[in-house]
């Protein structure tokens, strides 16, 4: 056998504990970020919040995001409590059910559909299917589970345990009291004639339950006051959910100004007796802790340079979208990555990681700063859209359109052509898809 050497040269990009750390920061969120803060103190003695951030934090009161949301109709319905609890669906069907006495076997049933049960609050798994993964002698019978299934749907929020869609509003509508005859006609649609609701076919719908217009819109107010997706109460509230902005933009002297919003900023320090330790004593302290007061110091520079980086970019995006802040989001202008990054002579890739999940407060809302991007529409004018522009400009005229008359794709086509901008039918439906909106046949009203 002969052996024999190749030199090959090749590239590699190895990055530093420094840039990993820095490339971490910049992606991270604002909840991400003191996520990541509380982690970095916990785990290095040289760390610290500094006064100022600590009373302050001391001094807030907690963020309640109860999002309730009551289910009353026109009827005076009270279905059931839709506020978000502090528990996961799991937790509370194990802790609803408890109060009951099962045997061994029927308690591992129960565990098993209740595990089978997703987030939204449906049986994702046919009662056979389960019954061939319960390690049972003799064998679990399909009576067993439908019995417990029932137990589990009677004892719970209306509408969980439901193996559809169907079932599930029929299990809301039974423990509604009222007038009878609607009761049974939205009983009736849920049933047999969803299909029908959903392609909003009201001509046989009223023909199939042998109802006139006024009886059916108020079945259709009955079944929209239901809850489709009833397990989605159930979840885990943590302080952070919901959107804070990282800098904001106002107006002063007739200039716009962009700043940081230091409220939401957690300032690190070096802990004063480490650091003079450290310093006078350095010989006495072994190379981790050395490691721990430099990643201390990279930590606190990082954070400082995420800061300005955010200011930069933020103030350059508005200085490019000052029609927006002036006039709203018909204004927006045609904005890509590399406008940016070149005038702030930065990489692409930064300005996408620090464009997203990072939030700027202006006159007309609050927007992730990667929202001011988009691709360009010409109008008659030779000038350049946003498209951004153009989906608020669509959503604009379905929300003002005669309901009794929506407007198609076409006629939106036509409007905006109206308006000196050019956007092709199909272009319409693919913009109207992108904001979750029916075709005009699914919008018409009875």
């Amino acid at each position: 056998m002969k052996l024999s050497f190749n030199l090959r040269l090749s590239q590699s990009l190895r990055l530093t504990p420094l840039l990993q750390q820095s490339i971490k920061l910049l992606q991270a969120s604002q909840s991400e970020l003191n996520q990541l803060i509380g982690d970095y103190i916990n785990d290095n003695i040289f760390l610290e919040l500094e006064d100022s951030v600590e009373n302050n934090l001391a001094s807030q009161t907690n963020f309640n995001n109860s999002n309730e949301a009551s289910l009353k109709n026109d009827y005076s319905y009270e279905l059931f409590d839709t506020q978000i609890k502090n528990q996961t669906l799991k937790e509370y069907l194990i802790e609803n059910l408890s109060i009951f006495s099962f045997s061994d076997r029927d308690q591992i049933i129960l565990l098993i559909l209740i595990d089978s049960i997703n987030d939204e609050g449906y049986l994702i798994e046919s009662l056979e299917k389960i019954i061939e993964i319960i390690p049972f002698e003799p064998r679990a019978e399909l009576k067993e589970l439908e019995n417990i299934l029932i137990l589990i749907q009677n004892s719970s929020s209306p509408g969980i345990g439901a193996r559809n869609l169907s079932e599930c509003l029929c299990l809301q509508l039974k423990i509604i009291k009222g007038n009878i005859k609607l009761i049974n006609r939205a009983e009736q649609i849920c049933r047999e004639f969803l299909n029908l609701l959903g392609n909003k076919n009201y001509t046989a719908l009223k023909n199939n339950l042998n109802c006139d217009d006024k009886e059916l819109k108020e079945t259709i107010m009955l079944i929209k006051s239901l809850n489709p997706k009833p397990g989605l109460i159930f979840q885990r509230i943590q302080p952070q959910d919901f959107i804070k902005a990282d800098s904001k933009v106002e107006k002063f002297d007739n200039n716009w100004e962009v700043s940081l919003i230091e409220d939401n900023s957690l300032r690190l320090k070096i802990n004063d007796e480490y650091q003079e330790m450290i310093m006078k004593k350095s010989s006495k302290f072994d190379k981790e802790a050395k490691d721990k007061y430099q990643e201390a110091k990279w930590l606190i520079k990082n954070l400082r340079e995420r800061s300005i980086t955010i200011v930069r970019v933020s103030r350059a995006i508005m200085q490019k979208q000052s029609e927006f802040l002036e006039k709203g989001q018909l204004f927006l202008k045609p904005l890509i990555l590399k406008n940016i990054s070149e005038e702030l002579d930065l990489h692409e890739s930064t300005i996408s990681r620090i464009t997203t999940n990072k939030f700027i407060s202006t006159p007309h809302g609050i927007f992730e700063l990667k929202y001011f991007f988009g691709s360009t529409i010409k109008n008659d004018d030779g000038n350049a859209l946003s498209s951004k522009a153009i989906l608020f400009k669509i959503k604009e005229l379905i929300k003002n359109e005669d309901s009794d008359q929506p407007l198609s794709d076409k006629a939106l086509s036509i409007l905006l052509k109206d308006e000196g901008i050019q956007v092709a039918r199909r272009t319409i439906a693919k913009y109207r898809i992108a904001l979750k909106i029916l075709p005009s046949n699914q919008r018409k009203n009875i």
